[in-house]
């Protein structure tokens, strides 16, 4: 596929990630912006590879995001999706909302052209459970509990049971009530309730564990 050369500088040239693929999904070119965010080399050769041949985390992905390629190539229509993935330098998860259209040569259309934006008010796409919060955190808002920790207290704020939690988590009731205990002494509170109060009044309750999270989905 021949892409001209004023088509590329002007990509080249856009701040925000954004590609072109062919008809299989085969990548034919991505701007510099978008090796950054999936922390390529910039000498990174990406054409006539696919999502699962790439050296970075969202591989896994690759079916999720053919499917994509195939509805945009089927409809002729531009279609949306959210991805949550560890971007940039940094891998944190962040959220990035990924538009694809048809991308045509003369009146054939030859491809998907794709294009990111940040991801803004996307509290109701990406948790999995039926709470929603007014806003959400992608990474632990502070060092104060373990890993562990917060995935309990995300279920506590779901208002799980200690029961409930410990099969969500596949650990015994008592691991999930001495993680508990720690989590009150920690944060000097005495009950759950005031724990749960505790991190809301800290504005450290809206952390959500990556694996409470809709990684690829669908929006438009």
């Amino acid at each position: 596929m021949d892409i001209s050369r004023i088509l590329i500088d002007h990509w080249e040239a856009d701040e925000w990630p954004c590609g072109v693929k062919d008809l299989q999904s085969r990548f034919v070119f991505v701007n510099r912006a978008y090796k950054m965010m999936q922390c390529l080399p910039e000498s990174f050769n990406i054409e006539g590879r696919l999502d699962g041949e790439l050296p970075c985390p969202t591989y896994e992905f690759e079916k999720e995001f053919q499917a994509h390629d195939q509805l945009v190539a089927k409809t002729l229509k531009t279609k949306s999706s959210i991805e949550i993935h560890p971007f940039w330098k940094e891998k944190k998860l962040e959220a990035w909302i990924f538009h694809k259209r048809p991308f045509y040569v003369g009146n054939e259309c030859v491809g998907v052209y794709f294009w990111a934006e940040p991801a803004k008010n996307i509290d109701s796409l990406v948790i999995q459970k039926e709470k929603e919060s007014s806003s959400i955190a992608l990474s632990p808002p502070s060092d104060i509990f373990t890993e562990m920790e917060w995935e309990v207290l995300y279920l506590l704020m779901q208002f799980h049971s200690t029961k409930e939690i410990s099969l969500r988590m596949g650990v015994t009731v008592l691991s999930v009530r001495k993680t508990i205990e720690r989590m009150m002494y920690k944060s000097c509170t005495n009950t759950r309730k005031s724990l749960i109060d505790y991190c809301i009044a800290y504005n450290i309750s809206t952390y959500i564990p990556s694996k409470y999270i809709i990684r690829h989905q669908l929006v438009g």
